[in-house]
């Protein structure tokens, strides 16, 4: 009695699907890979093709070898998932490798736009931060000026804060002076007292901020 002939399992064929795929993306390869070689005239014509486009596009450190070869392995990909050929090999590649380098650009201007959003941001804080510190000193110079002698608050006030010049002011104190039968300052008399002035509200002001940061949570 014969026995029937059985073909051992590690000796079954591959499904027919993975044998076309597989000569699909042969025939695919082959027909591509010309345009990797240095001097063939339809690869010089890719390169200037995409050329033409990273410079157009203003797009920087690009490797077109690297955009074909993507290319190809996208081909192979869509083969394999489609089980179906590339019809025109060299058109498909020339417009996916296209879509790479507009992808390129997208993201770009993506990396840009985020850039400046954060400096955007960034500035934004930072004035947000310079303006609150600048309302705090403000408050602190305020008390600081507070804690002065009516005489020279009255002297700042007009230097700094009514910007009258030193002969303006002086003949403020002089109209002062002829009531109450006294001799007005001179422009140098201010200028000192003017100074002093200055320089006590300075240690009041850093007496009261120091502190007041000092003391803060």
């Amino acid at each position: 009695m014969t026995k029937a002939n059985k073909t051992p399992k590690h000796r079954l064929k591959q499904p027919i699907g993975n044998e076309v795929s597989d000569k699909l993306v042969h025939e695919f390869i082959t027909a591509v890979s010309y345009l990797l070689m240095p001097d063939d005239f339809k690869g010089t014509a890719l390169y200037k093709f995409l050329i033409r486009f990273v410079r157009q596009w203003h797009i920087a450190n690009v490797d077109l070898d690297e955009v074909i070869v993507e290319g190809i392995k996208r081909g192979i990909e869509y083969i394999q998932r489609h089980s179906e050929p590339i019809k025109k090999p060299e058109s498909w590649l020339r417009q996916v490798c296209l879509n790479i380098l507009r992808a390129k650009v997208d993201a770009t201007i993506k990396d840009e736009r985020k850039v400046d959003q954060l400096t955007t941001l960034t500035q934004h804080s930072h004035s947000l931060l310079a303006e609150s510190e600048l309302i705090e000193q403000l408050e602190f110079l305020e008390k600081a000026l507070n804690e002065l002698s009516e005489e020279d608050q009255v002297l700042i006030r007009m230097k700094f804060l009514q910007r009258k010049t030193y002969e303006q002011i002086r003949q403020h104190y002089k109209y002062i002076a002829e009531g109450e039968g006294k001799t007005a300052p001179s422009v140098q008399a201010l200028r000192k007292r003017e100074s002093r002035a200055l320089q006590r509200l300075k240690k009041h002001f850093f007496d009261l901020y120091e502190g007041g940061v000092s003391s803060a949570p």
